[in-house]
């Protein structure tokens, strides 16, 4: 430890023997740097900030008739991404006539990367407000720059929605037209397989399947009715010859022998009798009526069998059929049994048609299905055909929407909340902080060029130094007497050292007083100027 604090401070025994050379090389380099630090140019910086308005009246009016709303916002965001791309950069450099000075390709391409590098847009994406961001030696420069910036950024944000827009519509337009000529063909093509099928086309969703089904439906159906008119028929026949016999049975009367036209009267009258008794006693006067009534009828038919019995025995065969048909039940049976055998006509007819049908059907087992596949196929692509050409028609009227309330009323709004302009005053250089910088190294350089002359021509300061050195014992050390007039000429030094310091400081301290009171400085403007007008 004693002797890395004995290093030290033989190294500032050093720095203090070789002072003078530390303080004129501290005040080069120092004039040197605060030189170089105020003859750097002035930068300006210039802002402009915008606000992208998209929340238009247009825009809920419109919500799901037209479309354009939400590409108007991802253009002016894609725009902002992709402002400073070389296009752009040629543009802001005609505009502000940057590209004169441009000598040589080379000079040209460093142009654009010197703007590329320069120009800074920020912006929030929630909140709608871009920056634009500037900084150049030549104020009113950077404010061009600024400007034309703006005016890249509102012209391809719009101009971007707007060829968007043309180009949708052109390339629907186009789809349209070939969607319709594909509509025809398939229209064509379906009318055509129709025409050429007809008759073996399915009816209203119907198979061939369901149809053969159903056929086979009917025929069983058209079977069992013409089986049941047929027993009918029959049972019809044998009543008419047993009334043509003259055995008919009258059920509800309970008497046998031919019908007479007292039968329903004596049916009607027993079951009134049969009521009657359910209520009255046998001494009710309308039972007795009754009974007397029922007992005259009962006699009047029996006199009617025999004279009918009588007749026909005396009659020829002739007169028995004409006997016959005057009997009332006999015709209405003859009229029934006529009307169940054309009812049986016309079920064989349907039956025989149904058979041939379903016979006709069986045999095109194979071909009909495989037309209505092939039917179904057209169908499908028809369809999706006409779908995919309605869509694209709405799809185009809401792009007609969408362009004309673009046209007559801007979807995004441009609002400059804070324009550029030419400022007064400089943002940079830093000059209090590389004067600082200026002071450090200027300090560590004159006091780096002692300590290398004291590594180089070491001194020895003390006795233990030079018995390390020579390895020989030291007897004594012979110290310095100072004269009245060498303490004089040594405080003199002394001063003059201190009062160089304090000159170098008070150079930084008005220095940093100028910066502070942000004086024009423009030192190298003022050099050009001066070299410009002596050159």
């Amino acid at each position: 430890m004693n002797e890395q604090f004995e290093l030290i401070l033989n190294y500032v025994r050093a720095v203090w023997r070789l002072r003078w050379l530390a303080l004129v090389t501290a005040t080069l380099l120092c004039g040197v740097g605060w030189f170089a630090v105020l003859t750097l140019p002035n930068e300006y910086e210039v802002k402009a900030k915008i606000y992208v308005d998209t929340d238009t009246m247009l825009r809920p009016l419109l919500q799901g008739i037209a479309v354009g709303d939400d590409l108007n916002v991802s253009n002016a965001r894609l725009i902002r991404r992709t402002l400073l791309v070389r296009p752009n950069l040629e543009t802001v450099a005609r505009q502000t006539d940057m590209d004169i000075n441009a000598k040589s390709p080379r000079a040209y391409e460093q142009l654009l990367a010197t703007l590329s590098r320069k120009i800074r847009v920020s912006g929030s994406t929630k909140s709608n407000i871009y920056v634009v961001a500037y900084r150049d030696s030549d104020a009113k420069l950077a404010t061009r720059v600024v400007e034309a910036v703006l005016n890249i950024f509102v012209e391809h944000s719009l101009g971007e929605s707007r060829r968007d827009a043309s180009k949708s519509r052109e390339f629907i337009e186009a789809q349209i037209r070939e969607h319709e000529k594909r509509l025809s063909e398939a229209e064509e093509r379906r009318k055509e397989f129709k025409r050429q099928n007809v008759g073996r086309m399915p009816s209203q969703g119907q198979d061939y399947y369901y149809r053969l089904e159903a056929l086979r439906r009917k025929l069983s159906d058209a079977e069992l009715a013409l089986n049941e008119a047929k027993n009918k028929e029959l049972t019809l026949r044998a009543r008419l010859n047993r009334e043509a016999q003259g055995t008919s049975e009258d059920e509800g009367a309970g008497h046998r022998g031919p019908a007479t036209p007292y039968d329903q009267r004596i049916v009607n009258l027993e079951t009134k009798l049969d009521s009657l008794l359910l209520q009255y006693t046998d001494a009710h006067p309308d039972v007795i009526s009754t009974l007397r009534l029922l007992a005259e009828l009962q006699s009047r038919r029996e006199a009617y069998l025999v004279e009918i019995r009588k007749q026909l025995e005396e009659a020829g065969p002739d007169q028995v059929s004409s006997l016959k048909l005057r009997n009332p039940l006999y015709q209405q049976l003859s009229l029934t049994h006529a009307q169940v055998k054309a009812n049986v006509a016309a079920l064989e007819t349907r039956v025989a048609e149904y058979r041939v049908r379903e016979s006709e059907l069986a045999k095109l087992v194979d071909t009909i299905p495989a037309i209505e596949a092939e039917l179904k196929r057209l169908d499908r692509d028809y369809n999706i055909i006409k779908s995919n050409f309605e869509k694209l028609v709405a799809r185009l009227e809401s792009l007609k929407i969408g362009g004309e309330a673009a046209e007559s009323t801007d979807e995004i709004q441009f609002n400059v909340i804070d324009p550029p302009r030419v400022p007064l005053v400089p943002v940079g250089p830093d000059r209090p902080r590389f004067s600082i910088m200026v002071l450090a190294g200027g300090l560590m350089g004159g006091v780096g060029i002692t300590v290398l002359l004291a590594m180089l021509r070491p001194t020895i300061y003390t006795r233990d130094a030079l018995r390390e050195i020579t390895d020989l014992p030291v007897f004594g050390v012979v110290s310095r007497l100072w004269t009245p007039r060498e303490r004089f000429k040594r405080r003199m030094e002394v001063s003059t050292f201190a009062l160089g310091c304090m000159c170098l400081l008070a150079i930084f301290a008005g220095l940093m007083t100028m910066y502070s009171l942000n004086l024009d400085l423009d030192v190298a403007a003022r050099l050009a100027r001066l070299t410009q007008r002596y050159l």
